[in-house]
């Protein structure tokens, strides 16, 4: 139990799971699941974009799914794009009609102890425009990297905005709270936590049971991704990798969406799972496969390396940090060669994949002993003491 006098929190953010999406936002519904548990009250208002809505229409709704929130709010807000058309930066135009949603939602919520954003430029944004209105302290959640040089000078001085008026703002990495240090936050408001897994959901289980739940092949060697369907995440660049000849009889499980879509007769999966049964998936699998061009502190390697499996990532300083020595191996995530030598190597030997395994899950379980919504919190309630 976290010991301050906090009761009440609203959190805003424009990634949260709904019946129809339940895979979406796992990571924040995670930190409000365990406020929950240690006695908040936590509303979360998740504004929903029309042509989101208009998407999820076309699924299923999953009746039985758990979503956490002692209230849950989607308002709906109108999305022009978040694209450019030649000079015209409609981005901009979006985040207003999110903040705008954000601030409907906070009307059918109690005012809280204080708000907590995911994502500097929406959620962040939101919960400072909520703290004029209420008198409320206002906490940002900044996970990936701003890619400073792929923003606007106005896009700039809105993040810099935010950030300077923050009361305070948590980083997953040093690399990050680098980055906000630098547009203005004042350090003593930063506070670095890398992400955490729920080690009673991710955790080895026995790979031929798994396979078996799910329908797939038994004997066969299996790579898993897990991410968005991006360039950035580099699906395509797996199933490049994938064509080698000396992968030949190697199979694929992708999971998320997007655009980049991998398909192929070698890929036995391709799509969202419920992240209820995402650590079944993850232990059917011999090992996980991201090359990854930034991240911020990866959630999906997280829960790979909890479930035991080795790790092939990017050999960038954020995932240097993330996977260490002996638990997977780091390539160019621009060279598929690289990628499939590296997927090679660790399906050949099975003493090696077997130690790496082992060293992900035992440093992913030291590294989660404190889960990080715990220690958000308790800074939190220090910040306001």
């Amino acid at each position: 139990m976290v010991k301050n006098r906090l009761n009440r929190a609203c959190v805003i953010t424009p990634t949260y799971p709904d019946r129809r999406f339940i895979e979406r936002g796992a990571f924040v519904e995670y930190l409000v699941r365990i406020w929950i548990e240690q006695g908040m009250h936590v509303d979360v208002v998740a504004p929903r974009s029309v042509p989101n809505l208009i998407r999820s229409s076309f699924r299923g709704i999953m009746n039985e799914a758990k979503i956490a929130g002692n209230q849950v709010i989607y308002p709906i807000y109108l999305t022009v794009s978040n694209k450019k058309f030649g000079y015209l930066d409609l981005e901009p135009i979006s985040r207003q009609q999110f903040l705008r949603a954000a601030l409907r939602g906070i009307k059918k919520a109690e005012v809280p102890d204080f708000y907590y954003g995911k994502f500097l430029m929406r959620g962040g944004g939101a919960v400072l425009e909520a703290k004029k209105i209420t008198n409320r302290p206002a906490f940002v959640d900044i996970g990936e990297h701003l890619l400073l040089d792929e923003l606007s000078q106005a896009d700039i001085h809105e993040a810099k905005k935010i950030i300077q008026a923050m009361d305070g703002i948590a980083c997953v990495s040093d690399e990050l709270a680098s980055e906000v240090i630098h547009l203005g936050a004042d350090p003593g408001k930063v506070f670095v936590y890398p992400n955490t897994v729920d080690l009673k959901r991710f955790y080895p289980m026995d790979k031929e049971s798994c396979r078996a739940r799910l329908n797939l092949p038994l004997t066969v060697p299996i790579i898993i991704f897990v991410g968005h369907f991006i360039e950035r995440k580099g699906p395509l660049r797996v199933q490049t990798s994938m064509n080698d000849p000396k992968l030949s009889n190697l199979k694929g499980i992708f999971i998320g969406r997007g655009k980049q879509k991998p398909v192929g007769k070698n890929i036995i999966h391709t799509g969202p799972v419920p992240n209820s049964i995402l650590p079944v998936w993850l232990n059917a699998a011999d090992l996980f496969v991201l090359p990854t061009l930034n991240e911020g502190h990866c959630n999906a390697i997280n829960e790979a390396m909890a479930c035991g499996l080795p790790i092939i990532s990017s050999d960038i300083s954020e995932i240097r940090s993330q996977v260490p020595d002996g638990a997977g191996l780091l390539v160019n995530p621009n060279q598929p060669d690289e990628l499939a030598d590296a997927i090679s190597k660790i399906l050949e030997d099975s003493d090696l994949r077997t130690s790496m395994g082992e060293k992900a899950a035992k440093f992913q379980k030291q590294r989660s002993s404190t889960d990080r919504a715990t220690a958000v919190l308790e800074w939190i309630g220090n910040m306001m003491n």
